[in-house]
């Protein structure tokens, strides 16, 4: 499943025009979004033929952003800071303040969900396959390469083989609480042995990182490979369209959420999928067994008070399952939820139906 954009609003009095610009960074597509009310004449609008970015909005500076964030955040590239913190084996380390505040949403994560989603699986990721880009590891290099549906990811069992190699090595769910950081230095120490994949966490970051930056030209949205932030409602005081794809068929829409600010984030294992020794693997590692997670569910989108907050939520949800998941998603009243079985069935939590509907 895959939450996109819709690309124009209509508004009282007028038209609300998304200006929007895309690129590729942190392993994904980037698409950052304002929001501007365009009282021109319609035949001047046509004659501008929409188009990407104009003007001083600061889209144009989105890409320098996640560039930026990209050298001090990515697990795929040598000289990266996060690389130099995994390389650093138990020393203590001074960091960047982009590295200190993506690991404190990290830590703030694996807290809040009880370790169920925590940074520190990176070897686990690696030994399931997921051990470079996924445009160098599907095997056509596309990006959201999906193999058929009709051959699911596992359900009530773990391949052998993975579950062999996971038992070789202990596994690191909790070792999250024992990272040391000091923010006095601004510095993170890492238990030896223990590296840190911040995926899914860093992207979020960045989406509300960048919406923040972009709200100071006006109301924004960024998508963050599916990680998306929005800064505020739409110039007329509307709320932004978000439509949710069906994992079953991906030119189809299973809702469209409206939003007027926070964040909402889709974790599945439809999308991130390889083939590793003639079985299907996903991107989601359940930390209490050190393998891809074995789940009901295909997909879980979340809508939170921000990007990082719905991304960890649909993390968690997924890993649980259908029915523990939705039960943890309703203890949370900040949170709603929309998820997908694993044969088709559509689960809505309570507070969904305040964000369907224009």
């Amino acid at each position: 499943m895959e939450t996109t954009t819709i690309a124009r609003s209509t508004a009282t009095g007028g038209v609300v025009e998304l200006r929007h610009i895309d690129f590729r960074a942190m392993d994904s597509d980037m698409r950052a979004v304002r929001a501007v009310e365009d009282r021109a004449l319609p035949e001047e609008r046509d004659a501008r033929c929409g188009g990407p970015a104009f003007g001083d909005d600061g889209l144009a500076q989105a890409r320098g952003w996640f560039a930026e964030w990209e050298a001090h955040l990515s697990r795929f590239r040598d000289d990266s800071e996060l690389a130099h913190l995994n390389a650093a084996d138990g020393r203590r380390t001074a960091v960047s303040a982009i590295l200190w505040d993506v690991v404190q949403a990290a830590l703030q994560a694996a807290r809040w969900t009880d370790g169920l989603v925590t940074p520190t699986l990176l070897s686990a990721v690696e030994r399931a396959g997921y051990d470079r880009s996924f445009e160098g590891l599907v095997p056509d290099g596309r990006t959201g390469n999906r193999p058929s549906l009709d051959v699911p990811p596992p359900v009530g069992r773990a391949d052998a083989r993975v579950s062999e190699a996971a038992a070789a090595t202990p596994v690191t769910r909790d070792a999250w609480r024992a990272i040391r950081t000091d923010p006095l230095g601004r510095t993170v120490t890492l238990p030896a042995g223990v590296r840190l994949d911040l995926g899914g966490i860093a992207k979020g970051w960045a989406a509300d990182a960048a919406a923040r930056r972009l709200a100071a030209h006006g109301p924004a949205l960024v998508d963050a490979g599916g990680d998306i932030a929005v800064s505020g409602p739409l110039p007329d005081g509307g709320r932004w369209p978000i439509a949710v794809g069906d994992p079953r068929a991906p030119d189809a829409q299973l809702a469209v959420l409206w939003l007027a600010g926070g964040g909402v984030a889709t974790s599945g294992t439809d999308f991130h999928r390889w083939q590793q020794d003639g079985q299907w693997r996903h991107h989601i590692i359940d930390p209490r067994t050190g393998v891809p997670a074995v789940t009901d569910v295909i997909s879980a989108t979340v809508i939170g008070r921000s990007a990082v907050e719905a991304e960890a939520a649909a993390k968690a949800a997924l890993i649980q399952g259908s029915r523990a998941g939705m039960a943890w998603i309703e203890r949370h009243p900040a949170l709603a939820a929309l998820m997908v079985g694993q044969h088709g069935e559509v689960h809505n939590s309570r507070r969904l139906e305040r964000f369907l509907g224009g």
